[in-house]
């Protein structure tokens, strides 16, 4: 095999994946929520999709999810070119897309022996009715992935009934289309505070950013709710955070929603905590004066994508 040159001609390992959604809840009851329409792309290309629904696994229920990955060179008309015999000399550029949609998502988390039930509810409700996700990035064989394709969609989100708008804007991470184009212009004080909203965490070789640019109600706050850039968290459910993306150089992955159930209480005034203290101790229907958290963490709506070329070529940088 050494000295074989066929197995180091040049090529593209395409890579992108595709998930609707999964989850984990722990306690009170443990059970899985596996990966809802998931599609793995083939290292060689081409294209994989998935469509299930309706669907529920406990406190988790959606109407549908679908999911769309592909990849080929481009242009389409000049790839008949390379035949089995010359594949090694295609050199045309490599285009990737990802696509998830999910409707109906709903999380509903029981309230026993709590606080809430003071207000004639017996559940926290969270729910989305429609969300969508494309991400496409090309490689020129020479640089770095550009991911030049971000698109973003969350309709009808609900919380306990009330609305509250979820407000998206890509443009920061397709201008800055590479790790390295967005590292220089986040080098500019002015602009790294006018997007300073968006960028959540930063470590060598790898950003946390969100596309999130607000969240507001619609018309009044749900109780006892938090808003902190991208994150929501409900008291009685969790922590739900919106739009993140990590970015590397030649990869990124997009998440719809991330949840993670279970959140104590938080940001409570001293009345509220009187209030709740005064419940509990008036609460004769059982000897355990706690209830039962749920807990566990979930996510809807994955994208990432991360091809690159085999062997591994000296790149131009991400210009």
């Amino acid at each position: 095999m050494n000295g074989d040159r066929s197995y180091t001609e040049p090529r593209f390992l395409f890579h992108a994946e595709a998930l609707g959604l999964a989850a984990h809840i722990r306690q009170p009851k443990e059970y899985f929520l596996d990966s809802v329409a998931s599609s793995t792309l083939a290292i060689t290309g081409g294209r994989a999709q998935a469509r299930v629904g309706p669907g529920a696994a406990g406190i988790i229920s959606y109407q549908s999810a679908a999911t769309h990955v592909c990849g080929d060179f481009v242009p389409f008309e000049e790839t008949g070119r390379f035949t089995s015999a010359h594949h090694g000399k295609n050199g045309l550029p490599a285009r990737t897309g990802v696509q998830v949609t999910v409707t109906g998502f709903k999380l509903d988390v029981p309230q026993q022996n709590s606080w809430f039930n003071l207000f004639g509810r017996s559940s926290r409700t969270f729910s989305i009715e429609h969300a969508e996700v494309m991400l496409g990035s090309i490689s020129d064989r020479q640089r770095p992935n550009a991911y030049k394709t971000l698109n973003a969609v969350m309709r009808g989100v609900f919380v306990d009934g009330r609305e509250l708008n979820v407000d998206i804007d890509t443009q920061l991470f397709t201008e800055n289309c590479t790790k390295r184009k967005l590292d220089c212009a986040l080098d500019d004080e002015g602009f790294r505070e006018r997007c300073s909203n968006q960028i959540l965490h930063e470590m060598p070789g790898s950003t946390l950013a969100t596309v999130v640019t607000g969240l507001r109600w619609a018309d009044g706050p749900a109780l006892h709710t938090n808003i902190d850039r991208n994150k929501l968290t409900i008291e009685g459910l969790g922590s739900l955070y919106f739009g993140e993306i990590v970015i590397e150089e030649g990869f990124r992955r997009f998440t719809l929603l991330r949840f993670e159930l279970g959140s104590r209480d938080e940001g409570q005034s001293r009345a509220e905590e009187d209030a709740r203290a005064r419940f509990r101790a008036d609460d004769s229907t059982s000897g355990d004066t706690t209830s039962t958290s749920t807990t566990g963490t979930g996510t809807m709506g994955q994208a990432d994508s991360n091809g690159q070329t085999s062997p591994p070529q000296k790149t131009m940088g991400g210009s």
